[in-house]
């Protein structure tokens, strides 16, 4: 029987903040993931409560929800830092995806109904119509999304909120480093075509051929992995700490 997408678990779309803390995890997870907030950087609370007009409990809250997310790290007493950018980190994010992507989008290429390939051909075609960015900046943060809508179609028929929910939370791991990189190496500098490679896994999945697309999806992931990684070695800092663990 064909997986509906519309009968799927579905992980909701995030709506407006309801709350203070709600809004300030927000805000803060994405200067996180986009760097505003660089890897190992103190989150001194005065600065913090400045900064986002917040109190210390709604602070504390979403500082705490970054912490089980491993955005932010705690230090015993001494506060919060941002988590650290690590040569294990970089490589141990695209290997757990692929460890819960590649079966689900196998799972979702044999189950997924015609829905699913219309929700496919719809964030492709969104994707691949975008401004593609050349560097960070305003232009990058739409096609993020543009490019989350994407990668949690091609697994959104695999019938299992908790491998669409991780492989989510990975997504924005992955996002972190590769707007690291992105600072360091714009995307028009560099010796890939992601735009090809998006396309690669596209036809195969509409196609109906798993062991192509999924094989597609790994050497994507790998590609971006070893970009971040070339990177980090023009950033003596980070890369002091790429080599840690």
């Amino acid at each position: 029987m064909k997986r509906s997408v519309t009968a799927r678990n579905e992980v909701p779309a995030a709506g407006a903040p309801r709350t203070v803390t709600e809004a300030t995890y927000q805000r803060l997870r994405q200067d996180i993931i986009w760097g505003r907030l660089p890897p190992d950087a103190p989150l001194r609370s005065d600065e913090l409560r400045a900064a986002y007009a917040v109190g210390i409990s709604p602070l504390r809250e979403a500082l705490s929800r970054l912490v089980a997310e491993r955005l932010v790290t705690a230090i015993g007493q001494r506060g919060f830092r941002v988590a650290p950018l690590t040569a294990a980190d970089v490589m141990g994010v695209p290997e757990t995806r692929l460890v819960l992507e590649k079966p689900a989008h196998a799972r979702s290429i044999r189950e997924g109904d015609v829905a699913w390939e219309r929700e496919i051909v719809a964030s492709y075609h969104t994707l691949s119509h975008g401004p593609f960015p050349l560097g960070p900046g305003p232009a990058m943060e739409p096609w993020v999304n543009f490019h989350r809508q994407f990668h949690m179609a091609l697994i959104a028929a695999c019938g299992s909120r908790w491998q669409i929910e991780l492989a989510s939370q990975l997504f924005d791991q992955a996002e972190r480093h590769r707007a690291v990189r992105a600072k360091i190496v714009p995307e028009g500098k560099l010796k890939r075509d992601v735009a090809a490679e998006h396309q690669e896994i596209y036809e195969a999945t509409l196609a109906r051929n798993s062991k192509a697309a999924v094989a597609a999806l790994e050497r994507h992931y790998r590609t971006t992995a070893e970009h971040v990684l070339t990177a980090l070695q023009h950033v003596p800092k980070l890369k002091k700490k790429a080599h840690q663990k």
